[in-house]
This record gives C-alpha cells, structure tokens and sequence, in this order.
C-alpha cells in the first residue's frame, strides 16, 4: 500500500514538475526573444511611424482601485509622441462599458493622451484590442503597418514582441514605467507567466486573431482620401453628406475673408455663422459670440442662436446645447475653434427651432453622424426644414447645428484627395464681403 502510495506521489510530482519546467521554458523563450528589442529611455529609441498602446482600463478591475499601470502607459505614449518618436498612437482595448466598474478603453485612452498634449488627430481607436494577438495582428492585417513601437509594461511587451515576430512585424517596445505596489506586480507578473504558456498552445493550435473591423485602411497615408462623399436617399427628402477623415486635419473660423478655392490645404469651407448686413464692422457683424484662431470674439446677439459648437486638437468635435459660454472659453484656451448656431438636434433627439418648420430652403448642418464622425449634411434641393431634420434623425445624425445658408452664404468646396489641386463645388458663389467661414485644412 505504502509503495502504491509513494509510485502515485511520485507521479504527481513527475507531472507537477514536468509543468513547472514548461511554464519556465515558456517563460525564458520570451523574455530572450525581446532582448535588444526593449528601450526604457526615449532619446535612445528609434522612430517608428506608430506606437501601439496596449489597453488597460483607467479603474483596477481588481480592487475598483485608480489603476497606475493604465496612468504609466499613457505618460510614455505621450512622451514618444511628444519626442518624435511616433507619429501615430494605436490605442487598443474594449469597450466594457456594461460590465462592474467598466470603461470604454480606447477612449479613455485618447482623453488621458490629450490631456497629456497629443494631437487628438493622431489617435486611432482600436476596439478590437481585447487580447494582445488581436492588437498585434490587427495593426498588420487592417492597418497595414510591418513596423511599430509597442508601449506597455516590460513583462507584457515581451509577450507582445514575440507575437509581432511570429506575425511578421518588425516590432521593437518602449517599457512603460511599472507600478511599485509589490501585490499588484506578482499578482500581474503570474497573470503574465500563465498568458506565456497559453501563448504557446495557442501558436501550435494556429489560432486566428479574432479582428472584427476588416476594412483595411493605412491611416498613415498621406495621399489617402480625406473625405468621402455620400448621396443619401430617405423618405423626407435626398442628403448630400461630406465626411473628413479628422485624421491629420485641423479646423478653423475664418473672419472677414473669402476661403479661396486654389488654396489646396483646405479640404472643406462652408459658411458657418448668421451674419449681419455692416460688413465693415469684422467680428462685429457676426451672429454670437465665436472663436477664431483660438482668440475669443464677441458678435451681435441673435435669438435663434440654441447651441454651440468647438473644435481644438485637445478635445476634438463638441457640439453644446444652450449653455456654451464656457464651452467657447475652453476652445479658445486649447487654441481652438467655435461659433453659436441654432441647434436641431441633440443627444439623438429633434430640439424645439426658432425657424418654423415649414420653411422651404435647401439646408445645411454639421453634424455629429451615427458613428460618432464629424460629417456636413446638406439637402439635395429645396425641402421643408422639418423633412430636413427627419432626414438627418432617419440617418442616425446623434448632433446637428445649422449653418449660414442662403444666396451667397450656401458658398461651399471639398477635396476628396490632398492631392487634389482644383476642388469640387457644392455651390461656387458668394458674396464678396461674406463674413465667416468654416475651413477644415491639412496639418
């Protein structure tokens, strides 16, 4: 009996061995697979076009604690951009919105960057980022890029040099500051040694990346498209719609001067703000205040003025409702952009207009579209304003301001390509003391 009992120890033991010399096989194959692929200090490390933040959420999902390893991939993100290092951040994780102390993480990720003063422009959002291989692949597969520098943790880029190489990118990591709370590093550091085992099982299985955006895309492309164009039918009446791709462009209220067509940086100008008819008087004559040039401005007071909206390479598109006063602050702070409108939706919903619904007009609105995208909506043709609104609702328009529109004010030019030298027309006239316009430009 006795000896029975020791042959079956001895078997455990065989096994329990056997897998702790697996699991420390496993775990010294990576970490000699990303020596001189690893950099700490950032004068040293080499440029690459795109740095991929490897996501983590804001809150510890552990203890609901603040999470200081998300804070430090953040700081060294920033810092590479700031550098030159990277010229593109990848921020790439989940959405856990609906789960116990849950967070969008790609956006977390982009607001905590730009906070940190990087371009929001320059930010891509990544949600297929719920496992490392998806996060790797997907930068080579979607987003066609075979170089880039991987930021997060030590332990957690060496994993994520090995996938690179065995996905065929030429990957090198630059390793996020690591959290000094001895519990957090050894309960990560044994979460890592495991996620290394199962690397493995997973490269022997050939196991697919599980990548649910497929449209392949290099958003580093310069001679890319930067806005596309759409031609939308719906029961309430025919949409034209011109979609930039923010990605790389910036935005801008121009005062007192006529965007001109042969200036082939600018990518879309449309009139923006009521107007007055004393065009002499410059900002004066310009309904509400605005900002320009990140410069706050004061205009004359106009009823049908509801809400707002501001842009700055810090917060990006903002569309506001009512109160925008301080709104307008914040955008001439960043040293962004604004001007007051009347508002026709918000939140998703058609808001109370001053302008009467039966209205007859061909109309225009920026607006925010059903994919969070910045987009100019126009009427194909003359419609009542109220078919106009539930034209935009029955496309999905999240946010909608209207803009200065009108014989003179409906002036408005695109380019689809930068490269582009003679831009196309939704309306080629204005008037030659037209007072303010909406420019998006190239960087």
């Amino acid at each position: 009996m006795k000896k029975e009992i020791i042959r079956r120890l001895t078997i455990i033991g065989g096994v329990v061995l056997l897998c702790f010399i697996g699991v420390a096989i496993c775990d010294i194959l990576v970490g000699n697979n990303a020596k001189g692929r690893l950099y700490d200090d950032v004068d040293s490390i080499p440029h690459r076009k795109v740095g991929l933040i490897l996501g983590t959420s804001p809150i510890s999902t552990w203890n609901g604690r603040r999470n200081y390893y998300f804070d430090h991939r953040i700081k060294a993100g920033a810092d590479l951009y700031k550098a030159g290092k990277v010229d593109w951040l990848v921020v790439s994780g989940g959405d856990y919105r609906n789960t116990e102390n849950g967070y969008d993480e790609p956006v977390a990720m982009r607001d905590s960057l730009m906070k940190q003063g990087v371009d929001s422009t320059r930010i891509i959002l990544d949600y297929d980022g719920t496992r490392t291989l998806n996060s790797i692949a997907k930068i080579h597969d979607v987003y066609c890029q075979d170089s880039i520098t991987i930021i997060s943790q030590k332990y957690h880029n060496e994993r994520a040099l090995y996938q690179a190489k065995h996905l065929g990118i030429d990957a090198i990591a630059f390793n996020a500051k690591t959290p000094g709370r001895r519990t957090s590093w050894w309960r990560n550091r044994g979460r890592e040694v495991l996620a290394r085992v199962k690397l493995f099982i997973d490269v022997a299985r050939g196991l697919h990346p599980d990548i649910k955006e497929s449209i392949i895309r290099d958003f580093t492309n310069v001679d890319a498209d930067v806005l596309a164009v759409s031609h939308i039918k719906t029961e309430y009446g025919d949409l034209i719609c011109l979609t930039p791709n923010m990605a790389g462009l910036q935005m801008d209220m121009v005062c007192g001067e006529i965007p001109s067509p042969e200036n082939d940086s600018i990518i879309l100008a449309f009139a923006g703000a009521f107007t007055g008819t004393e065009f002499d008087k410059g900002h004066e004559n310009v309904a509400g205040d605005h900002v320009a040039g990140g410069k706050r401005f004061k205009g004359y007071r106009c009823k049908r003025n509801t809400g707002a909206f501001t842009w700055s390479l810090v917060s990006g598109p903002q569309f506001h409702y009512k109160d925008y006063t301080s709104a307008l602050d914040s955008a001439a702070q960043e040293g962004g952009m604004g001007f007051a409108q009347e508002m026709m939706i918000h939140n998703g919903n058609a808001v109370k207009t001053t302008r009467p619904l039966g209205n007859r007009n061909v109309f225009r609105a920026l607006c925010l579209d059903s994919d969070n995208r910045l987009a100019l909506y126009e009427s194909q043709g003359i419609v009542t304003f109220g078919n106009f609104i539930d034209a935009l609702l029955y496309v999905g328009v999240k946010e909608a301001l209207y803009t200065d529109m009108g014989q003179g004010w409906n002036y408005c030019f695109y380019r689809v390509n930068q490269s582009e030298k003679s831009p196309k027309f939704l309306h080629s006239t204005s008037l030659p003391y037209a007072s303010n316009f909406i420019v998006i430009k190239i960087i």
